[in-house]
């Protein structure tokens, strides 16, 4: 092949190429186009629907009359709409909400969740859980466990929260075994959930997990568990404590969720573990539930070799029952460690300035 022959080829595929990227950012730009206005198209129907639907909706959530003429659905309205409604129902109580599913039930609202459940796309299949759970559809539980345990942390949360609706003490022992599961599971709504359920529904499913988890799942649990439950946190933590005492993981989170003052007694030997979030919660603990009984523990504590377990015992001191001004002035006195003696002082300016 000669110099020319080569020159043109060199040319011919760099003349191609560029015809191919230019037909390549052509049709990206082509499809971000559609996109946009596809986005832009839903925004107005989404308008549309809002603007229809959201005062009708309202009236009759909060209005007792009587048959009300419906709009026509339409297909590509439906989404909107079931949003429409299921954002209302989260917000109405009593009977709004059965006015609501009255006013679903004539739409077909009921059967067109059914079929959204099918849907590939999590939106949708979520809008159709949420839909079937205000329905209180006992129908729908099968299908509803089944996403219980989707590996989508999001599905499998608004089935928990459907089955809950339909029926709390039914759904509750299958859904505790996913919070043991499920760390990604948003806190705050776990709460509201288990709140919804009811009290004495959820307890005893809740106490029976925490206690026949393996033991590397308890401390992520137990301050979740007080958050929700404060009381059934500490009595779970007085349990594992006495079946676990020689984990240190258990034992330093059931002692920051302990509210029960009788339990100082089994607990103060901690302050002897090898272990420095043993003895910094231990420290905090008996801050929080101890009197003037414990200025003792806490001063040796005061002296640990740890800066954080020296730091929670001097905050503990000065939160104890009993301790008043005149008594905390006598306590640099009774330090021997010089590092007790600091922390104290440290303790006691950062309160002053707070």
């Amino acid at each position: 092949m000669d110099f020319n022959t080569g020159s043109d080829l060199v040319v011919t595929i760099a003349w191609r190429s560029a015809m191919i990227a230019a037909l390549a950012s052509a049709l990206m730009l082509t499809f971000a186009l559609i996109v946009r206005r596809y986005l832009h198209w839903q925004d107005r129907v989404q308008a549309r629907v809002a603007a229809r639907w959201r005062p009708l909706l309202t009236q009759i959530a909060i209005e007792e009359q009587g048959f009300i003429e419906l709009p026509r659905l339409r297909a590509r309205h439906v989404p909107f709409l079931l949003e429409e409604w299921n954002a209302l129902h989260d917000a109405v109580r009593g009977e709004s909400t059965a006015r609501l599913n009255e006013t679903a039930l004539r739409l077909g609202l009921d059967e067109i969740a059914r079929h959204l459940m099918n849907s590939r796309e999590v939106g949708k299949r979520i809008l159709a859980i949420r839909t079937l759970g205000h329905l209180r559809d006992a129908t729908a539980w099968k299908t509803l466990q089944e996403q219980l345990v989707s590996a989508n942390a999001l599905v499998s949360f608004y089935a928990a929260a459907a089955l809950v609706r339909i029926d709390a003490q039914r759904a509750m022992p299958g859904i505790m075994l996913q919070v043991a599961e499920r760390e990604s599971w948003p806190g705050e709504a776990m709460s509201r959930l288990l709140v919804d359920a009811g009290a004495d529904v959820a307890r005893e499913p809740i106490r029976a997990l925490m206690l026949s988890l393996e033991p590397a799942k308890v401390p992520p649990l137990l301050p979740w568990l007080s958050h929700v439950d404060a009381v059934l946190g500490s009595e779970v933590a007085t349990e594992l404590l006495r079946r676990h005492a020689g984990d240190d993981d258990i034992v330093a989170a059931a002692l920051l969720v302990l509210l029960e003052p009788a339990m100082l007694p089994e607990v103060r030997h901690y302050a002897s573990s090898t272990d420095a979030d043993v003895r910094e919660h231990l420290a905090i603990a008996i801050g929080n539930l101890g009197d003037l009984d414990e200025m003792a523990l806490l001063m040796r504590l005061m002296g640990d070799r740890v800066w954080w377990v020296r730091y929670r015992a001097a905050q503990a001191l000065l939160k104890l029952r009993g301790m008043n001004a005149g008594l905390l002035e006598t306590v640099p006195a009774r330090l021997t460690d010089p590092f007790a003696q600091d922390m104290l002082k440290h303790v006691r300016a950062e309160a002053a300035l707070g």
